[in-house]
């Protein structure tokens, strides 16, 4: 407040930016209305404009909102033009209870453009994933008026993506993108229309479980994995080393990459101390656990791959690097391919250690997952021992002569069949 202003009519000037923020706009829009050439008070007798004076006679515009005689809203403003916007949205206010449209010119590009931008400082990974998820907008979409977009349009994109052949989960998280970027436009007071993600028709195929249960078809059988390694053993040696000690330890990519030559400890015995993860690309961070650092079980074979990795490395040395002694990028990896995919090396340790009998509640520590999440995505293993029971159950019963198994007996009757 100025100290040029009246002690009884203390008033409050506001800059272009203050005015957009204490209005719930965007800056872009404040600028944008447009008048429709008549004066204030010509538009409605519960609003004026007062031209008024500082002590120090500078002028500034005093606005005053009425609904019928109650006052609802009043602001000062420098520019008469700004009063005049803001007069106007706040009339607008009053008699629908809805923000004012932003103009035609106004495109759903031009709101994605803000968006990223206000989004870039946030974390890495996910402003890569709504940056990925916005980019396969389609331009016809883009540039069309924010305010011509509806759930019809959003619903239609998400359904194109998946006759795409694009997973669920991804198209998933495309939807999340996309209520994150309408919820912005909200609040920017961009958004004239109902929230075209919240309202839209609910697509099945998204509204399953997040937690699938993994298919047994996407686990590589023990002599599947064992052929692979041994394959490539004869062309890298040193990459095999790598996929093999994943199969061991189920550790994520980016876990392994951030691997120091002084994460294994041998008291009481050999463990794996996982506490940072590297995904190629981003920075250095805890892993992606809900306990943060963890210990992990090494069998024989896992203890023999981390010491010949970490020969001769000074300590703190990354533990599995490429021939020049850099740290290993998803890059060199990727020249070698099993056959299935490098993730299915953290279900093949899970499920071998489930089918050795390890408690779900160990498992989901060594993974660094919740036991929940195990239960689900693991539960076509935690079953193999009531299958092979079931099995073993048939196989008896088929072993016996047929005439014996056709034999009659008086167990045999149904309800209803008579004799």
């Amino acid at each position: 407040m100025s100290a040029d202003h009246n002690r009884d009519s203390p008033r409050l000037f506001l800059s272009e930016e203050e005015a957009a923020a204490q209005l719930g706009i965007h800056r872009t829009t404040l600028r944008a209305l447009a008048l429709d050439g008549r004066s204030p008070l010509e538009r409605g007798s519960g609003v004026s404009i007062e031209i008024r004076r500082t002590k120090a006679g500078k002028p500034y515009y005093f606005v005053r909102v009425k609904s019928g005689r109650r006052l609802v809203a009043s602001k000062a403003f420098d520019i008469k033009r700004d009063a005049e916007i803001w007069e106007r949205i706040q009339k607008h206010l009053v008699e629908t209870g809805l923000p004012l449209p932003p103009p035609r010119t106004f495109t759903l590009r031009k709101l994605v453009t803000q968006f990223k931008i206000a989004r870039a400082g946030g974390n890495p990974h996910s402003v890569d994933t709504d940056v990925n998820n916005l980019n396969a907008l389609p331009a016809n979409l883009l540039d069309r008026p924010l305010a011509s977009i509806d759930a019809r349009d959003i619903r239609a994109h998400l359904l194109d993506q998946l006759r795409a052949g694009k997973m669920p989960s991804t198209v998933a998280r495309a939807k999340t993108t996309l209520s994150a970027l309408f919820t912005f436009a909200a609040a920017e007071g961009l958004l004239y229309q109902q929230h075209p993600v919240r309202t839209m028709a609910r697509i099945p195929e998204l509204g399953a479980p997040a937690l699938r249960p993994v298919s047994p078809h996407s686990i590589p059988s023990p002599r599947i994995v064992a052929s692979a390694l041994t394959d490539l053993r004869e062309r890298r040696s040193d990459i095999a080393d790598v996929f093999e000690f994943l199969s061991l330890t189920g550790l994520r990519w980016g876990e392994l990459r951030a691997l120091r030559t002084d994460a294994l400890s041998d008291v009481p015995f050999p463990q794996l101390i996982v506490e940072r993860s590297h995904s190629d690309g981003y920075e250095e961070k805890e892993p992606k656990s809900w306990r943060g650092t963890r210990l992990i079980p090494l069998s024989p074979r896992a203890v023999a791959i981390f010491r010949a990795h970490a020969r001769g490395k000074r300590p703190e040395a990354y533990l599995f690097t490429n021939r020049r002694g850099e740290q290993l990028s998803v890059g060199v990896v990727r020249k070698f391919p099993l056959g299935f995919r490098r993730h299915a090396l953290r279900h093949y340790a899970a499920s071998t250690w489930l089918r050795l009998g390890t408690p779900v509640n160990e498992v989901a520590e060594y993974l660094g997952d919740d036991p929940r999440t195990v239960l689900a995505v693991y539960a076509h293993v935690l079953g193999d021992d009531q299958r092979r029971t079931h099995l073993r159950r048939l196989t008896v019963a088929e072993g016996q002569p047929f005439e014996h198994r056709a034999r009659s007996s008086p167990d045999d009757r149904l309800s209803g069949l008579g004799n």
